[in-house]
C-alpha cells in the first residue's frame, strides 16, 4: 500500500449510468412542469391585448406610445456615452400601477429648465420632490428610479 495515497491501491471503475441523482438506476426522473395557470383578467381601463387597431397613449404627453426601430436617440458629441444613454428601454411602466409612460416623459418626469414639454406628473403639496402618476384617482408615487420598470420590445 502506497503511504502517501490510500486510495492508489483501489481499481477504476467507471460506471456512467451512476449519475449523482439516483444512483444505478438512471437517474431520478424528471421534474414535471407546473401546470399553466393563466392570468387573472386585466384591470378596469387596462388590456393585455395588442394589435394593429389599438392604440396606447402615454398618459403624461398624450402620445401614442409606439416603437421604431429607425428612431434612436443618440447622446450628444460632447457629452461620453453612460450607462443611461445606452439604455434600451422605449418604454417604462410604473410598478405600483402599472400605468405605461413614454421615455422622454421617464427620463424628464422631473422637468427642468431645458426641458422642451413638461411632463404633467402630479406633485405633492407638501413636499416638491415627490411626484404622482399622472392619471387621476392614481396614487402611485413615481419620484424614484426604483419605482419603474423598464419594458424591452
Amino acid at each position: 500500500m502506497d503511504p502517501l495515497n490510500p486510495l492508489a491501491d483501489n481499481p477504476v471503475h467507471f460506471n456512467y449510468r451512476a449519475n449523482g441523482f439516483g444512483g444505478f438506476d438512471g437517474g431520478r426522473p424528471a421534474t414535471p412542469k407546473p401546470a399553466h395557470v393563466p392570468p387573472p383578467p386585466a384591470r378596469e381601463g387596462f388590456t393585455r391585448k395588442t394589435g394593429e387597431d389599438l392604440a396606447f397613449v402615454c398618459p403624461s404627453c398624450d402620445e401614442e406610445l409606439k416603437y421604431n426601430e429607425d428612431e434612436t436617440e443618440e447622446p450628444p458629441a460632447k457629452k461620453a456615452r453612460t450607462r443611461k444613454d445606452r439604455e434600451e428601454h422605449h418604454f417604462w411602466a410604473v410598478k405600483n400601477c402599472g400605468h405605461v409612460y413614454c421615455k422622454k416623459c421617464f427620463d424628464n418626469r422631473r422637468g427642468g429648465p431645458k426641458v422642451a414639454q413638461q411632463p404633467t406628473f402630479r406633485k405633492d403639496q407638501s413636499k416638491n420632490t415627490k411626484l404622482f402618476c399622472a392619471v387621476e384617482d392614481c396614487d402611485s408615487e413615481v419620484s424614484r428610479k426604483d419605482a419603474w420598470v423598464g419594458i424591452f420590445l
